[in-house]
């Protein structure tokens, strides 16, 4: 008996390909329990809106001392600036005589959002001074031009 399908049996249901043989192509099936799939999806449902409100886009770049971590600066920038800070990734990492021996430059993109109003160049600029004045006092960070 030559083989027709390959069945996987996960926690809530069946996949399975059939077999080439059977039909022309690649062809797949599935069967879900939903009962079992939502008792394991149980648990707090988070959504967030969709802000109409345009980001406003700026690169920030501090010196620290080597052994700050970006998520830590992420994190105090998070504090700082509350929740129209939307993002903050980094996205260069600089060691050299520019900043010093024992510390390095990290670059961020940083957006900022709010979710009632589009912010001015004046509410993007205070947000970025509070950023940078939470992570000279908590870290010694340096503001790169």
């Amino acid at each position: 008996m030559r083989e027709r399908a390959r069945i996987v049996i996960v926690g809530a249901g069946i996949v399975g390909e059939l077999h080439p043989g059977v039909l022309d192509g690649s062809w797949g099936a599935f069967e879900l329990d939903l009962e079992q799939l939502l008792e394991i999806a149980r648990g707090e449902l988070k959504y967030q809106d969709v802000v109409s409100y345009p980001p406003v886009r700026i690169d920030l770049a501090f010196a620290v001392p080597e052994e700050v971590a970006a998520g830590d600066l992420i994190d105090a920038a998070s504090e700082a600036a509350g929740p129209e800070l939307s993002e903050m990734t980094p996205f260069d990492v600089y060691r050299g005589e520019q900043v010093g021996e024992g510390r390095k430059s990290v670059a961020f993109a940083v957006s900022f959002q709010s979710s009632e109003r589009t912010l001015t160049d004046e509410d993007a600029a205070a947000l970025r001074d509070r950023i940078v004045e939470a992570l000279r006092a908590r870290f010694g960070a340096e503001l790169r031009a």
